[in-house]
């Protein structure tokens, strides 16, 4: 049982950003990495927009490199797919299978672009940056819903080479003025006419995001399947966006002694890196990140032989400082070794610190020393007091050294006895006070004070 805590020991570093570049978005490899999801598309002459970020270094010419799909759905036959694309003159391209409007703007010089194409009636607007790139009016309709992808064809082909984020699909043509609204932030609470919504914020920037195999959607139910995704490293995975978070983030360096309740209410007992949405009254919830150090630091101490206490504390970093805890937990001087030799009786503590955090034991009250020191083999010292030269009588043939301590446990000589029965102690050198001498063999030990005058 602990005593006492005697420092409790929180460091924390907390950074609260709104608006901050914590937000993420998604490398696509364009070899195989695509991500699908149950959402089906709008179909005929229903109004639509959609929307993202893009950043590429890709060639999407024909014949050079090849058309790279932003996001589509419906199936591979004429009239049913609607395909948003990077395609002719590296410009964005929205597709009916079959037929097409292609953008005069060149997107992939290696910077993020906003990038949107919306849809009513079969006119088509396609928007690079806010700026209306190029309009143009088609006159099929897609007739296909399903088989909904970001990051390739609805047939398998012409895979996105670069990064995406923020796919949103409306079903309404938003203009131009509407786009720019959030086009460089994310939304807190997505309105009724956003009907999917990707923000591809699960992940870290370049971490190891292994055990993340979907995303979700922020505007319903149809999360989507990650699919061949590296998900670790530079390439194929979560990568820095260029948005601005909508959300309150809230980041944490925490250093605590024993378990950490923190502020979701959440109890941790190990250190880890720990997410966690806290949801809040207003529109928009706080992101609470938090890089946790727990200290277990173990402040027991125990009586492990007839004249010594121990601290249980192993880690060897730890420091320790016996207590008298018969004068107000005062520090017994010089004693800061893991293990006590005890010289008399007495109530003892041990202060443990490690790692910034400190603790107290228990009290342990040790009544009997001499009562277990004693046995039938006896120590005699005569002259006590000595002004520095006594001799010690003992039986010959039990004791095999003998050990002098100061009153603080220090161990001060340990000599090797002789098969004689008497040994002569020289103390000059010694410092008047007390002291205890202890005579030690396999089966037997007796101790005396000396009184060095």
């Amino acid at each position: 049982m602990k005593k006492a805590l005697v420092l409790p020991f929180l460091i924390f570093l907390f950074s609260l950003a709104l608006n901050s570049n914590a937000q993420t978005g998604l490398n696509f490899d364009g070899t195989n990495d695509y991500i699908s999801s149950s959402y089906t598309g709008i179909i005929g002459n229903a109004d639509r927009t959609i929307e993202a970020w893009i950043r590429t270094t890709a060639n999407s010419i024909p014949g050079q490199g090849g058309q790279k799909v932003i996001a589509n759905w419906g199936t591979m036959s004429t009239g049913t797919r609607f395909t948003f694309n990077v395609l002719w003159g590296n410009a964005i391209r929205l597709e009916i299978g079959g037929s097409g409007i292609s953008g005069n703007t060149p997107v992939n010089d290696g910077n993020w672009h906003h990038v949107a194409v919306s849809y009513t009636g079969g006119l088509v607007s396609l928007y690079v940056d806010g700026i209306l790139d190029t309009t143009g009016r088609l006159t099929g309709t897609n007739t296909s819903s399903g088989g909904f992808a970001i990051g390739r064809r609805v047939d398998g082909i012409n895979y996105f080479e670069g990064d995406i984020d923020e796919i949103r699909i409306w079903n309404t043509a938003l203009s131009a003025s509407q786009l720019s609204i959030n086009d460089s932030n994310e939304i807190c609470v997505p309105p009724a006419n956003l009907v999917a919504y990707y923000k591809f914020n699960e992940g870290l920037a370049a971490g190891n995001n292994t055990s993340i195999n979907s995303v979700i959607d922020e505007a319903g139910t149809n999360n989507g399947t990650l699919h061949n995704f590296a998900l670790n490293g530079n390439g194929s995975n979560y990568v820095s966006s260029p948005l601005m978070g909508s959300d309150l983030q809230l980041s944490q360096t925490i250093t605590s002694c024993g378990p950490y309740t923190a502020i979701n209410g959440q109890t941790y007992l190990i250190s880890g890196l720990y997410q966690d949405t806290l949801a809040n009254s207003g529109p928009c919830d706080t992101i609470l990140s938090l890089n946790l150090t727990i200290v277990n630091l173990d402040s027991s101490a125990s009586r492990i032989a007839s004249n010594q206490l121990q601290a249980n504390e192993t880690d060897t970093n730890a420091s320790f400082q016996w207590l008298d805890c018969n004068d107000g937990l005062k520090a017994i001087q010089g004693v800061r070794n893991r293990t006590f030799n005890l010289v008399q009786n007495g109530s003892y503590a041990v202060e443990v610190t490690l790692n910034g955090c400190k603790d107290t034991s228990a009290c342990i009250d040790v009544t009997n020393l001499g009562e277990i020191e004693r046995t039938t083999t006896t120590l005699e010292i005569f002259p006590n007091p000595t002004n520095g030269s006594t001799q010690m009588t003992y039986p010959i043939g039990i004791f095999k050294y003998y050990e002098i301590y100061n009153v603080n446990g220090k161990l001060l000589r340990r000599n090797d006895l002789d098969q004689s029965s008497i040994t002569t102690l020289d103390l000059k050198t010694f410092p008047r006070g007390v002291y205890l001498v202890k005579v030690k063999g396999k089966a037997a030990q007796s101790s005396q004070k000396i009184i060095l005058e």
